[in-house]
Order: structure tokens, then sequence, then C-alpha cells
């Protein structure tokens, strides 16, 4: 590790880590025709995805499009938007992810806000942005995959066509922004947390710490960096910040990426036994769909090593069931983490998780926690207050909102809003959301505590 300046705050980074998204994304050319991407079982392998990737690359530099111009990528999990991530991300430019659930206003606010230039969308998302709101909007270029595109369009295969294409030259700076990710809100529009190329790196690489501290435990017999490349069934929305940091890790790790038009618990078992899957995550219902198959038992899962939760609280007779149903062979895990942590920032797995399954674990490395009160002070283990974390994965802020930055991010740190405790050993809890505690009698009361 060492100490970099990230926005005006010293923090503890990887030392030797890629400078930026484009360089890792670079290094994948060595893994060649290995296979990168499977979807309705066609296989695109990566060495396709580069030569995809160069060629969108220089469609979009041809178009002016460049540093710190925004592109907002809007589809279902498919390849393209893989594709189109890596293209934006090798030329300085920032993707803004759309959430795929978005109607036309919500589409019309991103676009604005952000102020957008280009787009890659798939047809679905095509029908919601009409003529008038793309020149409402003042999008210049759209790429239309998985669709038909219209006049003023061009089809995703015109857009990646030119295979003899280079990757343009750009100098990126770990700092430099890289995502807008809109975070849903309770009232009003979402806020569009703003994520560098160090957050993402940073994430990649706890998660490659991860895997050698785990095999360091395990006294495992494979050196993590050498050991076959994981095969990963991905079910989180790549525009949420959990499925887009899983789809940035299993390609920096030379990994295979399996997805579904839309999660469905019989075909999520048919992936795992034909193409020998290894790991998967999603949301707490996610798992327990494919646990409570009644036909789980006609499929060969025994690849799976690893089944990860999130984005919701998992049940203890979840947990409990993978440890029992596989027999000790699959690692049960949480995390928790947001937009603006960059995904995963605490987590927990293995017997830890087992013997804790009600703790979200511990923080990963380089980042700090602190169970707080309203002030930033700190708070005794055991009581509660409000989960503060700080490190090279928070994000510097929210785009266009600088109230709003200035009153979640506090000196170096990030106000979760989520409130929790830190028992005797350091690992966390999460108990409540701030906004929902009740002051009476001069004491706060948590909704877990009625």
């Amino acid at each position: 590790m060492e100490v970099a300046d990230m926005h005006g705050a010293k923090r503890r980074v990887f030392k030797n880590a890629p400078r930026s998204l484009r360089e890792q994304w670079l290094a994948t050319a060595a893994f060649g025709d290995r296979p990168y991407f499977i979807y309705n079982d066609e296989t695109t392998t990566y060495a396709d995805a580069h030569r995809m990737v160069n060629s969108l690359a220089a469609w979009l530099t041809d178009r002016g499009i460049g540093k710190g111009d925004r592109v907002a990528i809007g589809m279902r999990n498919y390849p393209e938007w893989a594709i189109a991530f890596f293209a934006v991300e090798s030329i300085g430019a920032i993707v803004v992810s759309l959430n795929a659930w978005w109607i036309a206003d919500e589409l019309k606010y991103a676009f604005t806000d952000s102020n957008t230039r280009a787009a890659i969308i798939d047809g679905e998302r095509l029908e919601r942005i009409s003529p008038d709101l793309q020149q409402e909007c003042g999008i210049e270029s759209i790429v239309v995959a998985h669709g038909e595109a219209r006049p003023g369009t061009t089809a995703w295969a015109d857009a990646v066509g030119n295979m003899n294409a280079t990757m343009p030259a750009v100098d990126i700076d770990p700092n430099d922004d890289a995502t807008i990710l809109y975070t849903s809100g309770t009232t009003g529009f979402p806020k569009g947390a703003i994520g560098s190329h160090r957050n993402y790196i940073t994430n990649t690489w706890n998660a490659r710490f991860g895997v050698a501290l785990a095999a360091k435990m395990m006294d495992a017999p494979v050196i993590p960096n050498i050991a076959p490349p994981s095969t990963s069934l991905s079910t989180f929305p790549f525009f949420h910040i959990a499925g887009l940091c899983g789809l940035i890790n299993q390609t920096a790790f030379g990994g295979t990426i399996v997805t579904q038009y839309k999660w469905d618990a019989t075909e999520g078992l048919r992936l795992i036994e034909k193409h020998k899957v290894s790991s998967m995550g999603g949301v707490p219902t996610v798992v327990r769909s494919l646990l409570e198959h009644p036909d789980r038992d006609k499929y060969d899962l025994s690849s799976l090593a690893s089944i990860g939760q999130g984005g919701a609280p998992a049940s203890p007779d979840t947990i409990a069931r993978i440890g029992k149903d596989f027999a000790g062979k699959v690692a049960p895990g949480n995390g928790y983490g947001l937009t603006e942590t960059t995904a995963g920032c605490i987590g927990i797995a293995g017997a830890a998780y087992l013997q804790r399954m009600d703790s979200i674990g511990l923080p990963v490395v380089g980042t700090d926690v602190k169970i707080a009160d309203d002030n930033g002070n700190e708070l005794p283990r055991g009581q509660i207050g409000e989960l503060w974390i700080s490190g090279p994965n928070n994000v510097r802020g929210y785009w266009n909102k600088p109230e709003a930055t200035a009153s979640a991010f506090v000196d170096g740190w990030f106000r979760s809003g989520d409130a929790g405790f830190m028992d005797e050993e350091g690992y966390l809890y999460v108990v409540d959301r701030i906004k929902d505690m009740v002051l009476r009698g001069g004491e706060n009361v948590y909704c877990v505590e009625v």
C-alpha cells in the first residue's frame, strides 16, 4: 500500500495497481481466445471483445466524443453493455449508467442533468427515447443494440464493424471521473454519484486481495493469481453498482461472465451445469429461488464454489441452507456497500459468516469505518450510531449537487445514513436507517427495537 492524494484527501491505495480502467482493460488482451461473455449460449472471446471495443472507441472519437464527455449506457445485461463500457472508459469519457426501469421522464432527467452527448442503448430503451426527446436533450449520437436503429441513430454492427481500428491515445489520471450512477431516492429525482477510475481499481484489487487472503486462511494448494479463471453467473443488473463492479472485477481476472435476459431460476440451474459456473451472487430472493427450486437436485451444481448475497438483508435460514445443502463445498458470503462507496467496502464470508449471520463483516483493506453521533464523534463499541466510511472507495460527490455533497461527505468521511454498531471484535452490524429512527423521551428508538 502507499498514500495517494484523492481530491484533497490522503488515502491508502494499492501500490503498482493500474492507473485507470483503460489500463486494466488493455491488459486483458492477453486472455485472447479465452471465453469472456456467454449470452444465449453464444460466446464472445476476449479477442472478439477487444476488436469491438477498439472499433467503438474509434467511432466515438471520430464523432468528437472524448475525455470528460458523458456517454449514457442503457440496456439489459447483454455483452454489448460490457463492450460499450470499456470503450467509453478507454477514451476517458464518463459513463452515465441508465436504470433499465426508467421511463421517458427519468431518462430525460439523467440526460439533461449529466449533459449526455451520446447514448448506447438497446431497442427497449430506444422506444422510450423519442426523436423529440433526443433533440431536446441534445444527444448527438445514439447507437442501438438488440433492436432496429431508426433514422438519426446508428446500428450496433456499424459502430463496431471496423475490425482494424486501433485504440485512440489518451492520458487518464487515477482521479479522473469514470462514471455517474444515479442513486434511487424516496423523494425527488436521484443524485448522480461520481465514481473515479481509482474507485473502481480499488474495488477490483480489494476483490483480488480477498481471494488471496481466503486462500491463505484455507491453506489452499493453488495460488489465486495462477488459479484457473472462474465463470460467474451475473444476476445483478450492470447499471447497479454491485453488477458493474462484478463485471469489472471478473473481466480484470480473465474470467467468464454468464448472463440471462432476465432472472429465471430454472435457466440459472441449466447455465450453472452447462457452463460450470463457479460463482454467483444476487439479492437474497434470487439466491432463495435457486435453493428452493423443486428440480434443483436434477442439475449438477458441483462447480459452484461461492454464493454471495447483497442488496438486501439475507435471512439466517438462507445462509444456513447454503452451508447445509452444499456440505461445506460452497462458501456463503455477504457484503455491505453503497453506490457512494463503489459497492462492497465491508464484507464477511465462510466460517466467520456462519458464526455471525447478522453481521455485515469487517472493512476491506484501506477503508476506515466508525460508528458516530450526529457530529461525527466516534461512539463506544456496542452503541448504536451512524455508519461513517472513509477510504479510496468513496466517490467524490454528487453531480451538480453541491449541497447534497456537502451534507453526505464530511471531512473525508461518507455518512451512510445507516444505523448500526461495532462489536468488541470489530465486526459491524446494521440495524436500521437513520431516517427511520424515532426520538422518544430523549432516547433514540430504532424499528428493530419495536
